[in-house]
């Protein structure tokens, strides 16, 4: 039976806090995950990892952040989410976790019709004065995106044509254009003010020389009465 140390962490928008994993104990094998949920119920999961529940039960666009002990430096491990009202499995993943990598989890979607995605997150850091991202679409029914920072100009675009399910590759740019402001649109070849879905300004809060994964996706779980927003999430280390 494997250990999982696992804590919760809620992150709003632009926002992020979070507690430092216990330093592991001598000739322990470890990976990391940080799950984040944004599937569309109102009810709250449990997850099982392999046959351990974990004790935190995880709201909408939480995210649960934790280290498995591992029997060798490579091995299979399952992850499970059910609803913790009614103890009904919405989706289970079986994913091979290395020593000390770290590892992204996403749920999303709806109970009908889950997404349990499953990335392997880059640990290098930005360069000094930079920030690095990450995007994914997690938005059902939306058309495809294109996010701006810094501007609305050609040059500011720094993802394109996203769809439903897909994920952005890594990015960098300036520290000072994220801040300034980010704007999400309907796609198209140039920005267009009528499209425009989304705008931040002023986004002191992050951070420079971090990574950051950006989920657009619903404000809350109910599905009749939701808009989108960008849910923002610093990137897990050791």
């Amino acid at each position: 039976m494997k250990k999982l140390f696992i804590f919760l962490v809620s992150v709003p928008l632009l926002l992020v806090s979070c507690k430092k994993d216990p330093e592991p104990e001598p000739d322990e094998i470890r990976a990391y995950v940080s799950i984040v949920s944004l599937i569309r119920e109102t009810f709250t999961l449990t997850w099982v990892v392999d046959d351990v529940e974990v004790q935190n039960e995880q709201d909408y666009g939480s995210r649960i952040l934790g280290a498995v002990l591992l029997e060798s430096v490579s091995e299979e491990i399952s992850f499970t989410a059910k609803n913790s009202d009614t103890g009904a499995q919405i989706e289970s993943l079986l994913l091979t976790m290395e020593e000390d990598k770290q590892y992204l989890i996403v749920l999303y979607g709806s109970a009908d019709e889950p997404v349990l995605a499953f990335q392997e997150v880059e640990s290098t850091r930005p360069q000094d004065g930079s920030v690095k991202f990450r995007f994914l679409h997690a938005a059902t029914s939306l058309d495809s995106i294109d996010v701006y920072m810094g501007g609305t100009d050609v040059e500011d675009k720094v993802v394109e044509d996203l769809s439903f399910s897909e994920f952005s590759g890594y990015f960098e740019v300036p520290d000072y254009e994220a801040r300034n402001s980010v704007v999400v649109s309907v796609h198209g070849d140039v920005y267009d003010p009528e499209k425009e879905i989304l705008s931040y300004e002023y986004n002191d809060l992050i951070a420079s020389n971090v990574s950051y994964f950006s989920v657009f996706a619903y404000t809350i779980g109910d599905p009749l009465d939701s808009e989108p927003k960008l849910w923002l999430y610093d990137l897990i280390s050791q």
